[in-house]
């Protein structure tokens, strides 16, 4: 059973739907028992949200835009 530890560490994989079946379920229960973890997986999913919507109809920055590939350190148009 996932506990707060396995739920924060794992939370981008899970709202990505990144990780296993039944680990998700463990998360699933873990966040129905656990206020605290339902609370915080609420607003990093409202986050995402609002940056996906925003990021679809605002321009990035250039020197953003190039910090983020400075840090990821990816060429982003290399084929």
């Amino acid at each position: 059973m996932a506990d707060c530890r396995d739920t924060i560490t794992q939370l981008y994989a899970y709202l990505d739907q990144m990780l296993d079946d039944e680990f998700r379920r463990d998360i699933d229960r873990h966040l129905g028992d656990c206020p605290d973890c339902q609370g915080r997986m609420e607003f990093e999913f409202s986050l995402k949200a609002r940056i996906r919507s925003r990021a679809a109809t605002e321009p990035v920055p250039a020197d953003l835009e190039q910090r983020l590939r400075d840090c990821l350190n990816v060429d982003l148009d290399a084929d």
